[in-house]
């Protein structure tokens, strides 16, 4: 497995594993169709990293990619203007009702994580590369990296209640639960790295 930064060759992979592994959080919401909403995240999301302060990674096997997460860091907002652009390109192709239940549903696990901080936006893998411990690969990956840098004290994450096998997972490599609101579908939980 070679885990490294996304290139712009490989956006339109990244987002349809995001847009398949995330498509039951939006559609309930947003009653995108998957094609809509992969478009809405390579366009506006995936391709424009950069203006939210997050960083892309992949995760290859043999030149194909089979996972992803992004990071984020403490930052402002930078929309670009060809970011403004693709938003009113989306916009006028789903309509402003769909594009605004769509914020809302991306800012419930949202967060402008503190200076020494990197918050993990998403991790997804390839639905045919599932149970193949990339999963692992990742957190070992983000767990060495936050270690290296000295200005980073914690991991940070949302994790969707009902998910106990991620769940599990960030448990076991030091993620603990730092609460859950009743009226959220998801739990945020946090790994010390140093204190």
């Amino acid at each position: 497995m070679q885990i490294g930064k996304m290139n712009k060759h490989q956006a339109e992979a990244v987002s349809q594993m995001v847009a398949n592994a995330f498509y039951d959080k939006f559609q309930d919401k947003t009653q995108l169709t998957k094609k809509q909403l992969q478009k809405l995240l390579k366009l506006v999301w995936i391709q424009e990293a950069d203006s939210f302060s997050m960083t892309i990674f992949t995760v290859q096997a043999e030149g194909e990619v089979v996972g992803a997460f992004g990071c984020s860091t403490s930052g402002h907002f930078k929309p670009g203007l060809r970011l403004l652009a693709k938003t009113a390109a989306i916009i006028k192709a789903i309509g402003p009702k769909a594009f605004v239940s769509f914020v809302k549903a991306g800012l419930s696990t949202s967060r402008n994580p503190a200076p020494n901080e990197w918050y993990i936006d998403f991790i997804a893998v390839k639905e045919s590369h599932r149970n193949q411990s990339i999963g692992h690969d990742i957190m070992d990956y983000l767990t060495g990296a936050a270690l290296s840098d000295p200005e980073i004290d914690n991991l940070t994450l949302y994790v969707l209640k009902g998910n106990d096998r991620a769940k599990h997972l960030y448990e076991k490599y030091g993620f603990i639960e730092q609460y859950s609101k009743p009226e959220s579908d998801y739990h945020f939980m946090k790994k010390v790295i140093r204190y």
